[in-house]
């Protein structure tokens, strides 16, 4: 019951945001360390149960998301275990075809993060810099215009891999987009390409502020 409520995708972002917070590993991190080695398939990757784009939609994501989520909560006893488990995402990532920003940069991110090859890394970052439209930022679909969810996930793939420097003219492209596209009250809007789970009832007002 646990395993068809709960998903890779929602605890490997918890265990990254720990992580971020600096937090000591216990045994709720090492709860969450197991559910994810238990939920990887057999050819390394995990798959996505939601389908709320972008963050909940690739497969390539919740795999990198994952792995790098065991990488640095795998209980210390059994660290071996957890280790060939990030070896096989990693396998798998490098294999893996890309339709998406989301896809291209988490593979970037997930390659790096499982220290593939460096041949791979570099032509994952180059498949991303491909992606850079005119006016300097990065679309999510071919279908859609640059936003801020696209060029910032890029430009931190692309500056954590080190496929590209922050001082590299193609970084400072999406960066000025970045900056143009900026709201006054310092926030950026993105159109949401999500299906609304729950619409907002047709109701009064007053009903709502109850």
């Amino acid at each position: 019951c646990i395993r068809r409520w709960i998903d890779a995708d929602t605890v490997s972002y918890i265990l990254l945001g720990l992580h971020a917070e600096k937090y000591a590993a216990d045994p709720a991190t090492d709860a969450m360390a197991f559910f994810l080695k238990r939920t990887q398939l057999a050819n390394g990757q995990w798959r996505i149960i939601a389908h709320r784009p972008p963050l909940e939609s690739s497969d390539i994501e919740v795999t990198a998301a994952s792995m790098r989520a065991l990488q640095l909560y795998a209980p210390a006893a059994v660290k071996s275990d957890y280790d060939q488990a990030a070896r096989r995402a990693t396998a798998w990532l490098a294999a893996a075809p890309t339709r998406s920003n989301e896809d291209r940069a988490f593979k970037l991110l997930g390659l790096t993060w499982g220290r593939a090859a460096a041949g791979a890394i570099q032509k994952a970052g180059r498949a991303l810099v491909a992606e850079q439209r005119p006016d300097g930022g990065w679309a999510q679909l071919p279908s859609m215009d640059s936003d801020a969810y696209a060029t910032g996930q890029t430009l931190v793939a692309l500056a954590e891999s080190g496929a590209i420097t922050p001082a590299n003219p193609i970084y400072q492209r999406g960066v000025q987009f970045l900056l143009k596209t900026q709201c006054e009250d310092g926030s950026w809007r993105v159109r949401t390409r999500a299906l609304p789970l729950q619409p907002r009832a047709h109701r009064p007002r007053a009903a709502l502020d109850q």
